[in-house]
């Protein structure tokens, strides 16, 4: 991106005006989509009747691959853009009243901890002027012509002094702790403080600066709004959805998760989190011509009969590897939801913030799949009444308030159905039996193959209650007119290919407390000889 440098040379021949004004543009409206975010700056300031070029710290020019969208004031009249590099800044000149209060508790600490260390500097020079006294003490000495009076004298006197000494050095030490405690607790807070500091992301001793020309026909008070996309900012959707059994319903309680990476703290700002997607394209896809085309494979092998002999003078070159991700489309206006109070988020921090609660009547149900599970699960079924999607995002999945896991789910439009799992039911036991395999010629001349599985899966009741259980089991199928299946089962699922998918199958179980259902299956296929069978019933 070299926008940048095209507007450093445009104002660098701009002619100085009769007035360069710097002013701060705190970003004061903040609308974050799934991929990014527009801001918007905000300034607010006294201009004089006339022309000035004013200067806005704006970082992140390197990045930029658009000009900012500017909006003044009626009466105001924009003209000139331009940028310029690490600018000078003068200490405190470009701070905010919420950086300058930050600022001003980090000076008042430091000269806290400089009072507190000079206490401290005079508190240890008495200790170790006692403890000097004490050390010149112990080394006293009599003199020669000492007499045994005046040695006693002496004693005591020493005696008396060290005693004094100690006392004096005890009560000396003891008024230096607290002082050292005092120091520690004022480096926690001094720490904080400057903590607290970076995190309003504060500028720099230089900064990159735009340039606005202005032009006011009437002195007074002036306010630019600059919009602008930045990459480094995305929202999700993020659940605690309960099911209760007793009462049919879903309690659905939404957060918004927003996080933002753009090296400055979003302080105070209004926020609106959309579900568009402006950096994605604005237009269809092309569509190119379909043509069909037929070779002939005895050409085919020839030509790679000579690859593969080609191969072994020369390297093999991977094709790149073109990898497609699913990307969530939302059909018609894209959804906002406008946060009713002022929101402060830091660069590199995530915010979850409240939005509200929803209410739709479930039908819960047990489902099995024997073939795969050990357990059978709480399903419930439910339509979006809300009049708006579910969009997607993780999810705290609760039964009956208790948390069973975590999930993530799909966007559920407005008034489409679906199912859910709410989590485990131990109670309820799975097992699925592979009893026999049998497998082989029908007879010694026959030219056909047969196998023949018999599968057995129960579903045991092993809670205090009756139960209702869907058991899905697949059966077997072919669409091959030479692989001949049958399937007996017994007793016979109540319904089959269940939404379109093949052979998939359900059986609906009652179940009372202690009771075991069992579902005998007989698969039997046939296949002429010289075939191979590829089945895996496991």
């Amino acid at each position: 991106m070299r926008l940048a440098v095209s507007l450093l040379a445009l104002v660098a021949a701009v002619p100085a005006l009769a007035e360069d004004l710097n002013v701060q543009a705190p970003v004061a409206a903040v609308t974050v989509y799934p991929d990014g975010a527009k801001m918007t700056r905000r300034a607010s300031f006294d201009l004089p009747a006339g022309e000035t070029r004013v200067f806005l710290p704006y970082e992140g020019l390197d990045y930029l691959d658009a000009l900012p969208r500017i909006l003044a004031s009626d009466g105001v009249s924009v003209g000139a853009l331009g940028f310029r590099r690490d600018v000078p800044v003068a200490e405190g000149a470009m701070l905010s009243p919420a950086q300058t209060a930050a600022r001003d508790e980090i000076e008042r600490l430091e000269d806290e901890i400089a009072a507190a260390e000079d206490a401290r500097a005079t508190q240890a020079a008495a200790v170790k002027s006692l403890e000097a006294r004490l050390s010149f003490l112990a080394k006293a000495v009599p003199g020669e012509a000492a007499t045994a009076e005046s040695l006693l004298a002496m004693a005591g006197v020493i005696a008396d002094e060290v005693a004094s000494a100690e006392a004096a050095l005890v009560a000396a030490r003891a008024a230096l702790r607290p002082l050292d405690e005092g120091l520690a607790e004022l480096a926690d807070a001094l720490a904080a403080a400057e903590a607290a500091f970076e995190r309003l992301s504060p500028p720099g001793a230089t900064t990159d600066m735009l340039s606005v020309e202005l032009s006011v026909a009437e002195a007074g008070p002036v306010t630019l709004e600059l919009s602008q996309l930045t990459r480094q900012a995305w929202w999700q959707m993020d659940y605690d959805i309960d099911l209760d059994r007793a009462a049919r319903s879903l309690e659905i309680d939404r957060k918004l998760i927003v996080m933002q990476e753009t090296g400055e703290i979003w302080g105070d700002v209004e926020l609106t989190l959309s579900t568009a997607r402006p950096g994605e394209s604005v237009a269809p896809a092309p569509v190119y011509p379909d043509q069909a085309r037929i070779d002939n494979p005895a050409e085919y092998a020839r030509a790679a009969g000579d690859a593969i002999s080609m191969s072994e003078a020369a390297p093999v070159i991977e094709p790149e590897v073109m990898i497609e991700t699913a990307k969530m489309q939302i059909d018609g206006l894209a959804l906002s939801y406008i946060y009713p109070t002022p929101v402060t988020i830091a660069s590199d921090e995530a915010a979850e913030l409240a939005l509200d609660e929803l209410s739709v009547a479930a039908e819960p149900m047990v489902w099995a799949s024997p073939q795969r599970d050990e357990t059978a699960f709480t399903v419930a079924r439910f339509t979006n009444t809300t009049g708006e999607p579910l969009l997607p995002g993780p999810a705290n999945i609760l039964r009956d308030g208790h948390l069973v896991g975590r999930n993530h789910i799909e966007m559920i439009p407005a008034g489409a159905e679906t199912e859910m799992g709410f989590g485990p039911i131990d109670g309820i036991r799975l097992k699925t039996i592979f009893e026999t395999n049998a497998e082989g010629d029908t007879g010694l001349i026959s030219r056909s193959n047969t196998r023949e599985q018999k599968i057995t899966f129960t579903v045991e009741n092993l809670t205090t209650e009756p139960q209702q259980v869907r058991a899905f089991y697949p059966l077997t199928y072919s669409e091959q007119e030479d692989l001949r299946v049958r399937v007996d089962a017994v007793p016979p699922p109540d319904e089959t290919d269940i939404e379109r998918e093949r052979g998939v199958s359900a059986w609906d179980l009652a179940l009372g407390a202690g009771e075991t259902a069992e579902v005998n299956l007989t698969v039997r296929l046939d296949w002429p000889e010289g075939m191979e069978l590829s089945w895996f019933p496991h």
